[in-house]
């Protein structure tokens, strides 16, 4: 009865005289909206995408490619290792981008992030919606995983490769159902996605558990292996290799791939980086991560007892990775959605004899009946273009609610100016404010550290830390590297320390950022600063200043009494 009716309606109003109808807006438009809606209402505005400094050297360096018609090899912004080697691996992105902000500014950068968004939003649900068959369910878990996933909603290339996975489990999702020659599209995305983002190889790693998931299917029902094991996983193990081969189209060939898996290896290093850490269950979001997590296990017992070993691998990997780094619980999460869904509307069926479970299964069945026609219908998604642009008009608008710009609670704006006006060529301060210094004052000016960890690497990383910290030998680093200007929150401890010191003087202090110069500058020459003329040992160079500045106090006191005695002669 309620097939016939579904089709009396599709007939009724899906006719060429109801043209209209494709106007109207579809759950696809609401989950298109969601994430402009929750960032430009809920969250703090065009500021989160804007919350990490890495974004300002991305631009910096996209405008070098431009300008230059290459993609650099060297460092371009420190005076710490300058000319040393440097994988600019996310160049497609930054010279992008770069033409992005030469066109519309920072609005131009955040408008292109939020619509990247918006378009994962969807691609999201439409896969979950694929999987389950269910629209509200589908909405639902779309929600819990952009809530989920706002922890790493940055103005970065990431994002990219949130993209590339929901496009490559699209894929795969169609070639699982016999539709496999949508594979072969997947190298040609691969080249894309190994310019943009180093996580290029995770598409490769989806292709190769789909081949694994294939073989142990054919294993587990037919118990054989062999020819009929390997027939089933060549087409996703050809896939794979023409993934990996398409991956060495990039400027670095294999040394990039060399490059990011030892970078990836070092633990030392990746200890020091915060989006590498665990996540904290006691931040707010992190309750729709810890239910996912929890939902995702049990899932993977639903895609095993169903045959789907595949998604049930991928579902665990991920859940491994997401508690091992916070970073990957966005693609956990996309990962995992789709059988999360499932297992809930199957237990929700099996739940039917409760009283309260059967009337919220029945609401659930009447409402997807109602709509299940009106959203397969084909849209011109006119809503979703409206929204594009009023976001266009808002960030355009010069509002202080929607004006995309760094926030100046987290960077400081107001010593730019300062900076600026100084003679300061050696800037110290931590990698957060070293790539906000890029984006405004490259290339007048140079950073002791920036956002690059996989170029400084663990041991500088380290040190710069022990530097902001005023740990044993900070003012010998600072004269090692003839750093001029520090740049600092006022509560860090190397903050109080300079204060305290006769060298250093403040030059500016709004209190949530403080400015300390040289009051001796030091004169700069070309070349590093291990390059000096003349070297002595740090014991020497210590004993040589405190043996010079006693020798200044007794010569004062002399110069005091001499005077004192001619007066009194007078």
């Amino acid at each position: 009865m309620q097939v016939t009716a579904i089709q009396s309606w599709e007939s009724t109003y899906t006719g060429k005289n109801r043209w209209y109808l494709r106007l109207f807006p579809s759950l696809t438009d609401l989950v298109f909206l969601l994430p402009a809606f929750l960032l430009l209402v809920i969250l703090p505005g065009t500021k989160t995408l804007l919350s990490d400094g890495d974004t300002g050297w991305h631009i910096r360096t996209g405008e070098w490619i431009l300008q230059h018609r290459a993609v650099p090899s060297v460092d371009l912004f420190s005076f710490t290792k300058p000319n040393q080697a440097w994988f600019a691996w996310e160049w497609a992105w930054d010279a992008l981008f770069a033409l992005i902000h030469h066109a519309a500014g920072l609005a131009g950068v955040a408008l292109a992030n939020v619509f990247l968004l918006c378009l994962i939003s969807a691609l999201l649900f439409r896969l979950i919606r694929r999987c389950s068959e269910n629209d509200l369910l589908a909405l639902f878990f779309t929600f819990v995983c952009l809530a989920g996933s706002s922890i790493h909603w940055l103005a970065r290339p990431h994002l990219f490769s949130w993209l590339f996975v929901l496009i490559f489990s699209h894929v795969i999702l169609s070639a699982a159902a016999g539709k496999l020659k949508a594979l072969w599209s997947l190298p040609f995305l691969t080249i894309a996605w190994a310019n943009i983002h180093g996580a290029f190889f995770v598409g490769v790693l989806m292709l190769l558990i789909s081949a694994t998931g294939e073989a142990l299917d054919v294993f587990i029902s037919q118990k054989q292996m062999g020819r009929t094991a390997y027939s089933r996983a060549r087409p996703y193990l050809l896939c794979a290799l023409g993934c990996a081969i398409a991956s060495l189209i990039n400027p670095y060939t294999w040394h990039l791939h060399e490059h990011i898996f030892s970078y990836l290896r070092d633990s030392k290093l990746l200890d020091e980086i915060q989006e590498y850490q665990s996540i904290s269950f006691h931040h707010a979001s992190a309750m729709f991560f810890e239910g996912m997590l929890l939902l995702g296990v049990a899932s993977t017992v639903w895609c095993f007892q169903r045959g789907k070993f595949a998604a049930g691998l991928l579902v665990l990997l991920w859940a491994h990775l997401a508690l091992l780094s916070g970073r990957n619980i966005p693609i956990f999460l996309f990962i995992a959605a789709p059988w999360i869904t499932c297992i809930v509307q199957d237990t929700l069926a099996a739940l039917k004899p409760l009283p309260w479970v059967n009337r919220l299964a029945a609401a659930i069945r009447r409402i997807y009946a109602d709509l299940q026609p009106m959203e397969r219908m084909a849209r011109w998604h006119f809503v979703s273009a409206l929204g594009v642009l009023c976001m266009v008009g808002l960030l355009a608008s010069g509002n202080s609610t929607f004006e995309a710009a760094f926030d100046a609670q987290r960077f400081p704006l107001e010593a730019i100016p300062v900076i600026q006006a100084g003679n300061y060529r050696r800037i110290f301060t931590f990698d957060q404010w070293g790539d906000y210094l890029i984006y405004r004052l490259y290339p007048s000016k140079q950073v002791f550290v920036d956002g690059r960890s996989d170029f400084y690497g663990a041991d500088f990383v380290i040190r710069c830390e022990h530097l902001v910290a005023a740990r044993y030998g900070w003012e010998a680093d600072l004269k090692r590297y003839r750093v001029d200007a520090v740049l600092l929150k006022p509560n860090a401890p190397l903050a109080e320390v300079l204060k305290e010191s006769l060298n250093w003087r403040v030059a500016f202090d709004n209190g949530s950022a403080i400015l300390f110069r040289s009051t001796s500058q030091p004169e700069h020459e070309l070349g590093s600063p291990s390059e000096s003329r003349i070297r002595f040992s740090p014991a020497f160079n210590s004993g040589g200043k405190q043996f010079g500045a006693f020798l200044a106090h007794k010569l004062t006191i002399s110069n005091l009494q001499r005077v004192t005695h001619e007066r009194r002669s007078l």
